[in-house]
């Protein structure tokens, strides 16, 4: 992919940075919200960051997040799209730490997703979306060669997103760490022409930050069911319910609104307060991610 001549730059300086003493612990809070605040202006289309246009009546600027994300060394890696639904990862090779960030409702499609979440409705289809965004980022940033078989870095991975992004972020978090539950079974080994290959069901435990995301808790534990209907289950065990306790996920809820009421939580939940009182007459101020960013800047 093509790099402007800053990002060449910043690739030059990370690539001299020396690693990290304890590399691959997990990014701040403040890292993930900068983010998941820029992803959703990032898109395909855009060779890298310095190519994304500033937004009028943003209080964050796109630069902003741009060089706060550069000076922490974090660079973009593999960005996906699939179906309506998109992701990008981004890698810090220092500090040896993976960021999977699922963008949040923006689509027509997308709202239809919300209005099934929120009647405890989860279909395959969204589950493979967006299961296959993640296992892309995985693939193609924490992957190592032993013996032709592609297995795990030692990188930490962080899948986060806001809204629905967060939902779907702890779907993969419980998905990577618990394949078994998949509803299209096992995903097998890929084979490469080179002869190499890549054990598809091996298991990464995620850690996991979601933002002012719908309640996971009662959907999650409806693909229990639905993974019931498939033969590949029998005689596995499938207890979403145990499965859930044992995930490392944190959800950071703003003041109360209509999406973040919508079912209960799976995790470590901590309530933050990011609109003024005056503004709580808009049930949905409180849900903006600029918002939320805006809390953990001045925290």
């Amino acid at each position: 992919m093509p790099m402007c001549s800053k990002c060449q730059q910043i690739r030059k300086s990370i690539a001299n940075s020396p690693v990290v003493s304890g590399g691959g612990a997990y990014p701040s809070t403040l890292e993930l919200a900068y983010m998941v605040n820029l992803e959703y202006y990032i898109d395909i289309k855009y060779d890298c960051v310095h190519e994304i246009p500033e937004v009028k009546g943003l209080k964050i600027p796109i630069i902003e997040m741009v060089n706060f994300i550069e000076k922490k060394k974090w660079e973009v890696g593999t960005k996906t799209s699939y179906n309506g639904f998109k992701c990008t990862s981004f890698l810090n090779r220092p500090a040896k730490q993976l960021v999977i960030v699922h963008r949040g409702t923006e689509n027509w499609e997308q709202v239809k997703t919300d209005i099934m979440l929120a009647m405890n409705i989860v279909t395959p289809e969204v589950i493979k979306k967006a299961d296959w965004h993640t296992r892309q980022s995985l693939m193609n940033n924490t992957l190592k060669e032993v013996n032709n078989m592609f297995v795990r870095n030692d990188y930490s991975v962080t899948v986060t997103g806001h809204s629905l992004g967060g939902w779907l972020a702890q779907m993969c978090a419980l998905l990577s760490k618990y394949p078994q539950f998949h509803p299209y079974g096992p995903r097998g080994t890929w084979s490469f022409p080179n002869g190499k290959s890549i054990d598809m069901n091996q298991p990464y435990d995620l850690h996991c930050v979601a933002f002012d995301s719908p309640g996971a808790k009662a959907v999650l534990n409806h693909m229990q069911s639905a993974s019931k209907t498939a033969a590949w289950l029998a005689g596995l065990n499938r207890d979403v319910g145990n499965a859930l306790t044992t995930l490392d996920i944190s959800v950071y809820l703003s003041n109360r609104n209509p999406v973040n009421l919508c079912g209960d939580h799976v995790g470590k939940v901590e309530r933050i307060s990011v609109t003024w009182f005056w503004e709580k007459l808009n049930p949905f101020a409180s849900h903006s991610m600029e918002r939320i960013l805006n809390y953990f800047k001045n925290r």
